[in-house]
């Protein structure tokens, strides 16, 4: 049976480990027990098995990733077996799917992208690279997102719009019209809150 890494200890790796058929082995910075490696031992070893991204921070999960890339490592998507994808939906390298979320028909998950819990992309939706979605957020269809973007908690965001690069959605906002790049918005319907 294949091994699997998971990056990371916290509560997101935990919630990968929870989707995988196979007891994960978790890469941390020192070795803290024996379901674990310290990062210096993986890297030197670099043992094969499939790699999962724990890591919840947008930053250090794109740090990890280009230092895994760069020594060939394999980062597939990982799926949850109760979240709905799409047939002809597309989910990249590293991203990962939660439990109860949705993706919809033609919808493309960007690479090292998180959806988390119940959250739902409808139709033809395209999210970017190293974003993440936080638990319960609604994308109407045909939705287009930068790259390195979040969206808090149930927050919603109507059909047909786009929104930049690094670009930050407060919790329980209501997007209705399209985002710039490098700036946070809140409220419903959602507004500037400032540039970033």
């Amino acid at each position: 049976m294949a091994k699997a890494y998971i990056f990371g200890g916290g509560g997101h790796a935990r919630v990968i480990a929870s989707f995988l058929s196979v007891a994960p082995i978790f890469v941390v910075q020192k070795r803290d027990g024996d379901d674990t490696l310290s990062e210096d031992e993986y890297f030197s070893e670099l043992p094969a098995g499939n790699v999962y991204l724990g890591i919840g921070s947008n930053a250090v999960r794109a740090r990890c990733a280009a230092r895994l890339r760069a020594v060939g490592a394999i980062l597939p998507p990982c799926v949850a077996p109760n979240a709905f994808v799409a047939r002809d939906a597309e989910v990249e390298s590293g991203a990962v799917i939660c439990a109860g979320a949705l993706v919809g028909s033609k919808a493309r998950i960007g690479r090292d992208t998180i959806i988390n819990s119940l959250s739902s992309v409808d139709h033809d939706c395209v999210l970017g690279d190293l974003s993440q979605v936080a638990a319960g957020v609604t994308f109407g269809g045909t939705v287009t997102t930068g790259f390195n973007c979040f969206f808090g908690i149930k927050s919603a965001i109507i059909s047909n719009k786009t929104i930049g690069d690094n670009v930050q959605i407060m919790a329980g906002s209501l997007i209705v019209s399209n985002v710039e790049s490098n700036v946070m918005m809140g409220g419903n319907p959602a507004r500037l809150v400032r540039r970033l």
